[in-house]
């Protein structure tokens, strides 16, 4: 496991588009908690979404650091979601069950059209 965790970001339109790359696990889930802090801070967009096709891996911790980002900003009154996940943490999204219950979109296109519809 790494210690390094890249977090860029762009926009599109009202969505600002976070794109994690490496891995999210116990080392660098704080990383993740603390970009969200700064984010918070300056006022989120109406919504985010979450690319997860950079990740290689995620473990509990790294799952734990997106499922409060998606608690704290929609406690903010944003909206989340997740698009693209490579097949570690599809995989672990599908065995949780979170998949089922969480706004995840096979593609980056299709979840930037549902939240333009929002």
């Amino acid at each position: 496991m790494t210690d390094a965790l890249r977090l860029p970001v762009r926009s599109e339109n009202a969505t600002l588009v976070l794109r994690p790359e490496g891995e999210l696990d116990v080392n660098t889930a704080a990383q993740l908690q603390s970009w969200l802090d700064d984010y918070l801070a300056r006022g989120p967009r109406p919504a985010t979404l979450v690319d997860l096709s950079g990740l290689t891996f995620v473990d509990s911790p790294g799952l734990a650091a997106l499922l409060e980002m998606r608690r704290r900003l929609t406690g903010e009154g944003a909206v989340v979601a997740y698009a693209d996940p490579t097949p570690q943490p599809a995989r672990l999204l599908r065995i949780t069950g979170l998949a089922a219950n969480l706004p995840v979109f096979d593609t980056l296109h299709e979840a930037l059209r549902s939240l333009a519809v929002r």
